[in-house]
């Protein structure tokens, strides 16, 4: 849970998106493993192993999650000056990370365009790999198997109701939620 809750604030920064449930958990004192940890996917499946294994304990956990997200609705000022302490430490915990995701965000503030067209095309890459049978367009297996943020709001992006999602009705779900950053995680 530690890797997740960094993993969430790391994507805020970078500009991709994670679970609002995760960026509002956070965790002190939470390290990156050298290696860049586990794709989200399969984070997902081992929480998903774990919720199957342990159902009480999960449930345990998703009540303390949504207690933070209150909590962070009510004092949200609190949670932004936790996080970020929580980043503050994780960069002493990983100066050479921490040093390359500043340089990104620099990097970003200087051509922003060119990070907006770089997290377009990860995004249609993401969508792609996910595409089992290569027809343009995903069922929900496919996105569940690889684009689990989507899978989450397949309902919501399925904006003509038909099964499947189309790299057009992500791009019009994303526009509608604000832009790139909503849909990262997708």
């Amino acid at each position: 849970m530690k890797l997740l809750s960094v993993a969430a604030l790391l994507a805020a920064i970078l500009g991709t998106q994670a679970p609002a449930a995760l960026a509002a958990e956070g965790l002190p004192g939470a390290t990156v493993r050298a290696d860049g940890g586990k794709s989200a996917a399969e984070r997902r499946a081992h929480m998903e192993a774990l919720c199957k294994a342990e159902p009480e304990k999960c449930r345990e956990m998703q009540a303390r999650m949504k207690k933070r997200r209150e909590q962070c609705k009510g004092d949200p000022e609190k949670c932004r000056a936790e996080r970020k302490a929580r980043f503050e430490q994780w960069c002493k915990d990983n100066p050479e990370k921490c040093r390359e995701m500043q340089a990104r965000r620099e990097a970003c503030k200087a051509d922003p365009e060119k990070c907006r067209a770089e997290m377009q095309a990860q995004s249609e890459q993401r969508f792609q790999r996910a595409d089992a049978n290569g027809d343009g367009r995903l069922t929900r297996a496919e996105a569940q198997k690889g684009m689990p943020g989507l899978a989450r709001h397949f309902g919501e992006v399925d904006a003509n109701q038909d099964g499947v999602v189309t790299m057009e009705e992500l791009r019009a779900a994303r526009r509608a939620r604000g832009g790139p950053r909503k849909d990262q995680a997708a």
